[in-house]
Order: C-alpha cells, then sequence, then structure tokens
C-alpha cells in the first residue's frame, strides 16, 4: 500500500497518510484536485487530480434508516450530507457582495469620521498654541485626511488575510475571500486586492459593477489580485452546506443595509446642502437689500449732478421708507472729499444670521467710479457687486 504525502493550505507538509486517509481528506475538502501530492515512484510533485484513480472508491451512501435519525445539519458525516462535492463551490453573486461593501464602508466610515474630528480639533489647538504658520497647518489637516486609506488597509487587508479570510460585512454575510486554490490570503495578495479596488473606484465603480456579470462572480480587483468571493462553507469538510441562494432572511439584512446606506448618505447631504442653502437665502435677502439701495443712489447721483452738492438728508432726496422689512434705514452721507455715499443698515434679525444689524455703503470714489462695501456682513452673504 502506498504511502502518500501532500501540501495542506498552510503550505505544510503533510504524511505519511493512507490512500484511504487521502480520499476522505478529499472528500472533506480538506485536499482538492490541484494539491500537491507526492508518493514513492513519482519524480515530483504533482497534482492530486493526476492521481485521484489510485485512491480507494467513495464509501456507500449512508443508509436511509441513518439518514432520518435525526442528525442536524452540520453535524452528520460529510458523506452523508447532500452535494457534499468539495470541489463544488459556491461563489458569492453580487447582492450579497453589494451588502457586505455596505456595511463595511458605514463601519469605516463611521470610525475614520471620529478620528477625523478628534484629529482636526487636536491639529487646531496645536496650531493654536504653537502659532503654526499656514503650511504647516495644512500638512497637520493632509495627515489627518490620509487617516482613511491606512484605515482602509488595515481594515480589508488585515481582516481579509486573517484567520476569518473575511471583513465584518463579509462575516455577516456568509461569505469569506481566498486565493485560485481556496485557501487563505497572504497580507501581501490581501493587500493587492485592497489596492486594486482604487481603480474600480476610479473608473466610477464599473469594477465593483464587474462582479455582477463575471463567470466567477470576480470584480475587477479579484481578476488583478486572482482572489475570489465565496460561500463561507466552501473549501471546508461540509461544502453542503453553502447558501446557493439569497433566503428571505438574507435579502432582508441586504434590504436593511442598503436603506441604513440610502439614510446615511442622506443626511450626509442634508448636513451639508442645508447649511448652504441657508446662506443661499440670506444672500438673496442683502441682495435685496442692496438693490433697494442701488436705486436711492441712482437718485442720489442724479440730485448730486443737478445741485453739485450731496442731499442734506432722506427727505431732501425724497425716498421713502424702506420697502424691504430686512432694512432698518437708509441713510445719506456726506464724505469729508465731498463724496455722497448711501448706507444701507440692516435689521438685528436672526433670520439674517451673521448679516444681522450689517451696512452696506454704496458710493463713488473721486473718479467717479462706483462702489460697494460692506461693515459686519461676511463676504461670502455679499452680493457679488460688493466683492
Amino acid at each position: 500500500m502506498n504511502a502518500w504525502y501532500y501540501v495542506d493550505a498552510g503550505h505544510n507538509r503533510q504524511g505519511p497518510v493512507s490512500g484511504e486517509d487521502l480520499a476522505v481528506a478529499f472528500r472533506q475538502g480538506r485536499v482538492n484536485r490541484d494539491t500537491l501530492v507526492w508518493r514513492d515512484g513519482l519524480a515530483q510533485w504533482v497534482p492530486l487530480e493526476r492521481h485521484l484513480a489510485e485512491l480507494p472508491a467513495p464509501p456507500p451512501a449512508l443508509p436511509a434508516s441513518d439518514a432520518a435519525a435525526g442528525f442536524p445539519a452540520g453535524a452528520m458525516p460529510p458523506q452523508a450530507q447532500g452535494s457534499a462535492d468539495p470541489n463544488d463551490v459556491v461563489d458569492a453573486g453580487f447582492i450579497r457582495r453589494l451588502g457586505a461593501y455596505l456595511i463595511d464602508s458605514m463601519l469605516i466610515g463611521s470610525v475614520y469620521y471620529v478620528v477625523l474630528m478628534v484629529g482636526m480639533v487636536a491639529v487646531a489647538i496645536v496650531a493654536a498654541g504653537q502659532d503654526f504658520e499656514g503650511d504647516g497647518f495644512m500638512t497637520g489637516l493632509v495627515l489627518v485626511y490620509l487617516l482613511y486609506p491606512v484605515l482602509s488597509l488595515a481594515y480589508y487587508a488585515g481582516m481579509e488575510s486573517s484567520k476569518l479570510q473575511a471583513t465584518v460585512g463579509k462575516l455577516a454575510l456568509g461569505i469569506k475571500v481566498v486565493d485560485g486554490q481556496g485557501r487563505r490570503l497572504g497580507f501581501g495578495r490581501a493587500t493587492a486586492r485592497w489596492a486594486g479596488s482604487i481603480v474600480s473606484y476610479l473608473i466610477l465603480y464599473i469594477g465593483f459593477f464587474m462582479a455582477g456579470w463575471t463567470r466567477r462572480k470576480q470584480a475587477l480587483h479579484d481578476l488583478m489580485a486572482g482572489t475570489f468571493v465565496v460561500d463561507k462553507w466552501a473549501y471546508t469538510d461540509q461544502p453542503g452546506r453553502q447558501v446557493r441562494e439569497l433566503n428571505g432572511c438574507l435579502v432582508a439584512v441586504v434590504a436593511a443595509v442598503v436603506v441604513m446606506g440610502v439614510l446615511a448618505v442622506a443626511g450626509i447631504l442634508a448636513a451639508v446642502s442645508l447649511p448652504a442653502y441657508q446662506d443661499y437665502v440670506v444672500r438673496s435677502r442683502v441682495a435685496a437689500a442692496y438693490s433697494e439701495g442701488s436705486a436711492a443712489y441712482v437718485r442720489m447721483s442724479q440730485f448730486q449732478t443737478q445741485t453739485d452738492r450731496c442731499p442734506r438728508d432722506g427727505a431732501e432726496l425724497g425716498l421713502a421708507a424702506p420697502a424691504s422689512t430686512d432694512i432698518q434705514e437708509i441713510l445719506v452721507i456726506e464724505n469729508p472729499d465731498g463724496t455722497c455715499e448711501i448706507a444701507v443698515t440692516l435689521r438685528d434679525l436672526d433670520a439674517l444670521k451673521g448679516a444681522a444689524g450689517g451696512v452696506l455703503y454704496i458710493g463713488h470714489d473721486a473718479d467717479g467710479l462706483r462702489f460697494c462695501s460692506a461693515e459686519g456682513v461676511p463676504n461670502g452673504l455679499l452680493p457679488s457687486a460688493c466683492h
């Protein structure tokens, strides 16, 4: 009887074992067709596939009486489970991968934004305490922003090369990452897979969508790194437990993750767009006040042309009460150099935010060129004519 030796998933040589033991290991998925084996008479290590015929025939199927004896799924001997072919591998479909991706993105994104806020506060404190120059402050901010790829690499490459062979999202969806022989990835290959995903981002996520139509559900970064995403029971001693179709629970999990992702994106967009919209509203109200002041300026210019002097006040100019409820008063100002200005004072209203109580000045300089300036109104809330 030949004694066999083989190389296991950890690249360690095992043996000697009998042909019967090697056949059992093959049926249980501990070795596969590509596993390198050797026995006396072989010149070198070769794939097991070339010598499968030399292994003993598989044992007879489990009798019906034993199959009905009440073994729970996973506790029955591998040969008693249906479709227990160790070479039968279920590749993770696009929906399962999408759900895992959303879970991982929300997890690492949440951690990053916490770190980002803490980091930015720290940079601001250090900058204030040590009187950083502008370049030093910007360098600190850049380093804080670079934390994301560092966290992402540590998370994806670290977990996918660990014994788990999967990130938290993949574990939740029951899938894992393997190499072409179904083995655990080394950290180097896991890093290459992570780096390949950057290409998918750069081409507008098309690389990720490729998992929906490639033969073995590989995304672009899988093709680049030679990796596969499979069911967690693939390449184990219980391949019959692989999930071939999405069950209701899995669909619910994916749907919940998608909804949470949409709500998170909507929340971020709202957080960004709401202040911008509020600024737009305030800027519009300030622009309306500027327009009313400009009309007064035109009348003032005509008065000055006709009389060669500034009007004493708004009454002489014939100005009515301000039409805009945002304007407290419109005054005529005569400068020491003989030029005239219109001063539009805004009311101290909460709705005007940073522009509340501010003053717009509209006039012309000694050369007769029109200008607009402001006091107490941020540049971001001024109309374009006042920039």
